[in-house]
């Protein structure tokens, strides 16, 4: 069983290499245009990291009501902390508001006016969903629907602006992922359905000395799954030094750098060896 196996197998590399010159050109194809698509998801991974690492140092100024007592600012501030969508809370009093005005411009504030006219106030940080985009004006109107908050300081268009723009990549790469998965098995198809054509005297001997239609097909398959998998090296191959490439010019500018991460890489190419599988047999079981 495991001789047959072995000899299947090995007619299936012979299949490949005796058509290679269509076979590479269908590679070659399908890692180049899959390369692109992991260039894109590594990222949007990278994208996804800095969101999240925003998202969790996101946070914004609420000032109280200045007529409001220690007590009742503590008591405002507990108020906010137990809305929804509201991770922390950090009450900054007026005596607290005026060592932050001496650390920041290195003049005390009582030295430049008669008493102290900082407002009580909080900082704010959210809670991260779950999954999906990070909205902030909800949790402000909650904030400005409590009794005793004056005004509410806030820049959350560019975490908005990012999203936005993460959610657009995600769209990108999904359509270009479904592009390359349907050409991965549009290509491999007519390549197998030459390589039949190729050998379609040796497929009518071998039907009438008595083979299967699985013993005459099972090389075949074994070709597609061989153009599929060097087409995924071939991608990773290619995206690594994308993404290498940028990193080059990227530091030229900034110290940042993207992360190349196999996670995507490994699904992506596991998913088109398994679409090129699908590609040859659906060949076979039409054209034998």
């Amino acid at each position: 069983m495991i001789d047959r196996f072995l000899y299947l197998v090995s007619e299936g590399v012979r299949s490949f290499w005796r058509s290679r010159t269509t076979a590479l050109a269908t590679t070659t194809a399908i890692g180049i245009a899959a390369s692109f698509v992991l260039f894109i998801a590594v990222v949007g991974e990278n994208l996804s990291r800095v969101i999240n690492l925003a998202r969790d140092q996101y946070e914004f100024e609420v000032f109280f009501d200045s007529d409001l007592s220690d007590n009742q600012a503590v008591e405002v501030a507990e108020k906010i902390g137990a809305l929804k969508g509201v991770r922390s809370v950090s009450l900054i009093t007026k005596d607290r508001a005026a060592e932050i005005f001496e650390q920041e411009f290195g003049e005390n504030i009582l030295d430049l006016v008669d008493g102290n006219p900082l407002p009580t106030g909080c900082t704010v940080t959210l809670e991260e969903p779950a999954q999906g985009r990070l909205y902030v004006e909800p949790v402000i109107k909650r904030i400005q629907g409590v009794t005793g908050v004056d005004e509410i300081r806030y820049q959350g268009r560019l975490i908005s602006m990012i999203e936005r723009y993460y959610e657009g990549l995600l769209a990108v790469v999904t359509a270009l992922a479904a592009a390359v998965l349907f050409g991965t098995v549009v290509l491999i198809s007519n390549t197998i359905r030459l390589s039949i054509f190729a050998r379609r005297d040796l497929i009518r001997i071998l039907k009438l000395v008595g083979a299967t239609d699985r013993f005459v097909r099972f090389p075949f398959m074994i070709e597609g799954l061989l153009e599929g998998m060097l087409g995924s090296l071939l991608a990773a191959a290619v995206s690594y030094g994308f993404v290498e490439g940028a990193n080059y010019f990227l530091s030229l500018f900034t110290h940042y750098q993207i992360e190349w991460h196999a996670g995507p890489v490994i699904l992506l190419a596991t998913v088109i060896t398994l679409f090129a599988l699908f590609g040859s047999m659906r060949a076979v079981r039409k054209f034998l």
